[in-house]
């Protein structure tokens, strides 16, 4: 009977070293779509800001004009700020290796492992074999880095409030205004962010595969 996934080990050795580069792969997939989201991001927080400013074309049209100015460049402001936050949390090893949402995400070292053996790899060795199964869709609540996503609406939603424009009703993403994407169509209508995504979750699940069986 073959190996899952077609995969085929040696000694314990080769399936560490199989290990190591699967990881190494999807850390290397998960850098590519960082860097292909930060301008696709920025175009969709500018456009998610549109919307509530043309939706609000009154509270914006209150603004004298050295308070529009002032406005317009917190804005622009709070939306590099918000692209190099999100930036920033996504090269987190952590959030590629481990995207599920989950309520163990931020538990300690699993116990009885060597401090030789990285805690990454620990903690996923240290799960059940019934652990979650197969990474869905970019825009699933459930997936990390879906959510590192959705945390830019924070910067620009301060602007918003400061110069009084009123908060949407509640929903879930988006932030209060709606200013960011909450589905990957509105997001990145041109599907490069999906291929991407796509690219990670292949290197992602055999990386997957690799933890259960060399566990």
């Amino acid at each position: 009977m073959g190996s899952p996934g077609g995969l085929s080990f040696g000694s314990m050795g080769d399936r560490f070293d199989q290990l190591a580069s699967a990881r190494d792969l999807v850390l290397a997939e998960a850098e590519s779509f960082r860097l292909e989201l930060e301008p696709i991001l920025a175009e969709a927080l500018r456009a998610g800001l549109e919307r509530v400013t043309s939706a609000q074309a009154g509270q914006l049209a209150s603004l004298d004009e050295s308070t529009r100015g002032a406005f317009e460049e917190a804005a622009a402001g709070a939306t590099r700020s918000a692209v190099a936050a999100v930036s920033s949390r996504l090269r987190d090893p952590d959030l590629w290796l481990s995207p599920h949402t989950a309520p163990d995400l931020g538990a300690p070292r699993e116990p009885g492992w060597s401090l030789d053996v990285p805690s990454w790899l620990a903690r996923l060795l240290g799960r059940e074999h019934g652990s979650p199964g197969g990474l869905g869709e970019l825009d699933d609540a459930g997936n990390r880095i879906w959510v590192a996503i959705g945390s830019a609406a924070g910067p620009i939603d301060g602007v918003l409030q400061e110069f009084g424009f009123a908060d949407e009703r509640p929903r879930i993403g988006g932030g209060r205004f709606g200013v960011a994407p909450r589905t990957l169509p509105r997001l990145d209508p041109s599907g490069v962010l999906q291929r991407r995504w796509k690219r990670y979750r292949t290197a992602f699940e055999r990386y997957e595969t690799l933890v259960r069986v060399t566990g």
